[in-house]
């Protein structure tokens, strides 16, 4: 798969649901997980807005570490599609409005697109410089 279907791929993921899971790191150390949802720009950028007091903004302005996972119940016919991304949400500029939520862009540092319809490899893309790399995973390694 070159690059080009690769973020074809990418943005049919995003384009199938406009909600995710997001996981953030709680004040003990532990995950918490909230549905959260997003929206995507042209460069496969993600942004989310939340209240302020919602407990997963409180974990990302204490600590900015999120994963996040998209994906749709039912999948396209014939397979799973979805994504899986690490990174950090970094606080936008609230640019003045008075609705009282806080916006986050989501900075990815690692991505992963899996579609079985495809194949049973997952692809890694780096969606800041569009570089491709892929490999093959065992589902098992997943449930450990």
């Amino acid at each position: 798969m070159n690059n080009t279907e690769l973020r074809a791929c990418v943005r049919e993921a995003l384009q199938r649901t406009d909600v995710m899971a997001l996981s953030t790191i709680d004040d003990d150390g532990g995950p918490w997980t909230s549905p959260v949802q997003y929206q995507a720009d042209s460069q496969l950028n993600l942004y989310f807005a939340s209240m302020p007091d919602a407990r997963h903004v409180r974990n990302v302005q204490r600590d900015a570490r999120v994963a996040v996972a998209i994906y749709n119940m039912p999948g396209p016919p014939g397979g799973n599609l979805g994504l899986q991304i690490r990174g950090h949400a970094v606080a936008m500029p609230s640019g003045g409005g008075r609705d009282g939520w806080q916006r986050f862009k989501i900075e990815s540092t690692e991505t992963w697109y899996f579609d079985s319809r495809v194949d049973r490899q997952r692809h890694r893309v780096d969606v800041g410089h569009g570089d491709v790399r892929s490999e093959t995973r065992d589902p098992a390694d997943d449930k450990q």
